[in-house]
């Protein structure tokens, strides 16, 4: 499932390859996709428009086409891709954009659990929490938000009311590199702990997106490549391997109802 990092990617990727570009045409082939309107009408209302600028929060992107904004989240497996022959699915290509440059744009959706919304407006999301890459996350904040509950940090980490769309892969890796046990209570962490959170958090979510994201099953960049992320896990799906500190075995739990991987000597 493309997370924050892998969506952050997919966003600076589309700007470099389309930012002030035209569509002069756009093919829609699934209506199933569309949550406010009907493919033909989404088709008709993007041609002939100018890509502006594209926005993310959380993991939606939000692209400003002059006077409208197509939003799309990517649910499972949704992807944007410049070139159709990199595509390991090409009959589940849903959109094709094309440009005024001669450049095409296609969205790919095998699961077809990805949304996209047509607004006229700039659309909110009061349900979401902190974008942690976003700038406004803020030490005295984070500090804020672990006191005022009592609840498991790791939970706490993907909680989308908290910090928006750390996800389980980055959770693991973020409380490894801060060295706190993914059972400790928010509101036990240590004014030491709470700054190693937050550098970590900072470090992980920015690591992962330098190296354009995690790849794991369909992920891919716009460019038709993997993310180069998963070479560089230190903890997560290294169950029983030796802790990279310590080189004690990675144990593996779950919590809320998802895996989680921890060193049992340097995460006390």
């Amino acid at each position: 499932m493309p997370e924050l990092p892998e969506v952050e990617t997919v966003r600076r990727q589309l700007l470099s390859a389309f930012q002030g570009d035209r569509i002069e045409s756009v093919q829609a082939g699934n209506d199933s996709l569309f949550q406010n309107c009907t493919a033909e009408a989404f088709s008709r209302r993007l041609s002939g428009k100018s890509l502006k600028e594209i926005s993310r929060v959380g993991k939606y992107l939000i692209f400003d086409c002059e006077d409208i904004y197509p939003v799309f989240h990517l649910g499972m497996s949704g992807i944007f891709l410049q070139d159709a022959g990199k595509s390991h699915y090409p009959q589940h290509i849903h959109l094709q954009f094309r440009m005024a440059s001669g450049k095409a744009l296609y969205y790919q959706d095998v699961r077809r659990f990805g949304k996209i919304w047509l607004h006229h407006q700039p659309p909110e999301f009061k349900h979401l929490g902190i974008d942690p890459v976003s700038g406004e996350l803020r030490l005295g904040e984070l500090r804020r938000l672990l006191s005022s509950r009592s609840a498991n940090i790791k939970l706490f980490l993907m909680d989308q009311q908290s910090l928006t769309d750390i996800a389980n892969i980055y959770a693991s890796e973020i409380l490894f590199e801060a060295l706190i046990s993914p059972f400790r209570k928010t509101d036990t962490l240590s004014g030491r702990e709470v700054l190693a959170l937050y550098s970590s958090i900072k470090n992980i979510l920015y690591q992962a997106i330098d190296k354009f994201g995690t790849t794991y099953s369909a992920y891919q960049t716009v460019e038709g490549e993997s993310g180069q992320n998963q070479n560089f896990l230190r903890v997560y799906q290294r169950h029983g391997q030796p802790c990279w500190w310590c080189a004690e075995p990675i144990r593996k739990v779950v919590l809320g109802n998802r895996s989680t991987f921890y060193c049992p000597n340097c995460q006390k």
